[in-house]
This record gives structure tokens, sequence and C-alpha cells, in this order.
């Protein structure tokens, strides 16, 4: 019976020494694991991304800026040799007109718009030299030199 005893206390003296660390000492240690890793993560990203702020950051202001313009084409006048294009503008900044399409074809202008002016472009006529027929869809194109595009569809 003695040797049972002593194979008992034993295999309790090996259970209790088997224990491994505390549920507190883990959650610790996950912790500090996971604070020291987040810092490493945030030194890298400022750096990371200090690199690119000079391109980055100047395109993403240069749009900001863009997305303020609002050109509004107000009305279209198609004449026997003239068009007449009126464009406002809607915005909450100045723009500056740099070109005029009609149908695809180009006239270069330089024209700066304030807000919630009203300005008129002429443009010669040069598809067909005469004022297009009635009922005819014209395309009429405005760029900004920002690069804002506005593209509208007018009936002669």
């Amino acid at each position: 019976m003695n040797l049972a005893k002593w194979a008992k206390n034993r295999i309790e003296k090996n259970r209790r020494s088997r224990r491994g660390i505390s549920t507190i000492m883990a959650n610790l240690t996950m912790l500090v694991i996971v604070v020291s890793l987040s810092s490493l993560l945030f030194v890298w990203a400022i750096s990371s991304f200090g690199a690119y702020q000079g391109g980055a950051g100047y395109w993403f202001s240069s749009r900001s800026i863009a997305n303020q313009e609002r050109v509004s084409v107000e009305n279209v006048y198609f004449g026997s040799s003239l068009i007449n294009i009126y464009v406002r503008n809607v915005g909450t900044i100045p723009f500056t007109v740099v070109s005029l399409y009609l149908n695809g074809s180009q006239t270069g202008v330089s024209r700066v718009i304030n807000v919630t002016q009203v300005y008129g472009f002429s443009m010669v006529n040069t598809i067909t030299g005469s004022a297009p027929a009635h009922g005819d869809v014209q395309k009429v194109t405005v760029a900004t030199s920002r690069g804002t595009v506005v593209a509208t569809t007018w009936v002669s």
C-alpha cells in the first residue's frame, strides 16, 4: 500500500509542478507584444507617407480646387457665320476657359470667368461656313485650365 500512496503523491506533485503561466501573465505578455508591433507599424507608416506627400499632396489639393469649379453652358446661339456660346460660373472659385469645341473643332481662348459671371464667346463657324441646318444636333464642349471639361448638346 505504501507504494501506491507514494505513486499517487508523485503524480500529484508532477501535476502541480507542470502548470503553465497564469492567465494574467499571458494577457500581459500579449498586450506588450501588440503594443510594440503597433508602435513599429505606426513609425513605419509615418516615415513612408512622408516620402510621398510632396507629389500626392499637390495632386489631391489641385483636384480639390478643381472640384470647386462649376461650369454651366447657359445658351448657344447659332448665327449664319458666328456661333455665340454663353458660359456661366456657378462654382465657388473663378476659372479660366482655355478651349471651346464645336463638334470636335477647337477654338483656343483664354478668359477668366469670376463667380456668378456670364461670358459670351463667339466662334466662327468653320464646319460649314454658314448656319447649321435647323434641327441639327451640335456638341459644345468647354475646357478649363484645371482640367474640368463640360460637354453639352444643343439643337440648332
